[in-house]
């Protein structure tokens, strides 16, 4: 189902895969493969929109927790409970057994060379570099503990990993840095979600509220003292004009650099106001909810 509307000079297509009230409709991640084809990580699994319809792929009634497609669009699903599964063909999805994790897949990534990181529920971090599969424990690269729920890689490829005790960043040498409340400026040590900007810098989204960390100085933002409907950041995005996206419980926030404007369903045709993941695509941005994507394009 597909709808528009003009809104303040903003038009909002609402799209969902189900008419009906859905777990199909529970949206987790949004991506586009190399022939700009839309894959939708849900509650019930992985959804293509191709040839003006939805077709539902992989693993059938999953629970997904992220997916990711990779530069060599080699498609990758990390299930609640289920494990890492990859496919090359969009047809054959295999099960990854190289590596033992929990079962629990948080969050997949990958960085600027284009290798994949993936995050566990308790075993650490993966990735997956030249056709092999590393692991890193806790201790390994000073984890804040060995849950990993966000990954973002910046412009140096320095990896960085929210973790609900602080945030580490991780480079090519080796090198690791845990950030959390007792040695930074982090607003809460429980890190939801992560983006690095092209500005280098990373934005961090917490339990209680929003920050940004260039390498030295830090900008914390609360719902006290900006237009944030909620401290709790799920989400974040940069757009192809170097603006700002968070997804929040209560809606989602657009931060051009200087003012900030929340959407929710109360002031806005956005689809619901749990905003669970945003990707950016072709000047359009997609916002996945707990009841289906609002596609946003704006002046």
């Amino acid at each position: 189902m597909i709808a528009f509307y003009a809104h303040s000079q903003t038009k909002w297509t609402e799209c969902r895969i189900s008419n009906a009230f859905s777990p199909g409709n529970d949206i987790c991640s949004i991506q586009f493969d190399k022939d700009n084809n839309m894959w939708v990580g849900t509650w019930n699994g992985i959804y293509k929109f191709g040839e003006r319809q939805w077709e539902q792929v992989g693993p059938a009634n999953a629970f997904i927790h992220d997916f990711y497609i990779d530069k060599q669009n080699v498609k990758w699903i990390g299930l609640w409970g289920g494990g890492l599964y990859r496919s090359d063909d969009d047809k054959h999805w295999t099960q990854i057994t190289d590596i033992k994790p929990a079962g629990c897949i948080f969050a997949i990534n990958g960085d600027r060379n284009g290798n994949v990181w993936v995050g566990d529920w308790n075993c650490g971090v993966y990735s997956f570099i030249n056709g092999r599969w590393n692991s890193y424990k806790k201790d390994e690269i000073n984890l804040g503990d060995s849950t990993v729920t966000s990954i973002s890689s910046d412009s140096k490829n320095n990896i960085w990993f929210g973790t609900y005790h602080g945030l580490t960043v991780y480079n090519e040498s080796g090198r690791t840095k845990l950030y959390n409340k007792t040695n930074s400026k982090l607003p809460d040590n429980d890190v939801y979600s992560l983006c690095a900007d092209s500005k280098n810098g990373i934005w961090i989204g917490t339990t209680n509220g929003l920050a940004r960390f260039n390498g030295k100085d830090w900008l914390i933002y609360k719902k006290e003292d900006s237009c944030l409907p909620s401290n709790l950041i799920l989400c974040i995005a940069e757009d192809q004009k170097g603006f700002i996206w968070a997804g929040t419980d209560k809606g989602v926030v657009f931060f051009n650099g200087k003012n900030w404007t929340t959407y929710s369903i109360e002031n806005s045709p956005l689809v619901d106001n749990r905003v669970q993941t945003i990707t950016v695509h072709q000047d359009r941005i997609y916002i996945g909810t707990s009841k289906g994507i609002s596609i946003v394009e704006y002046d």
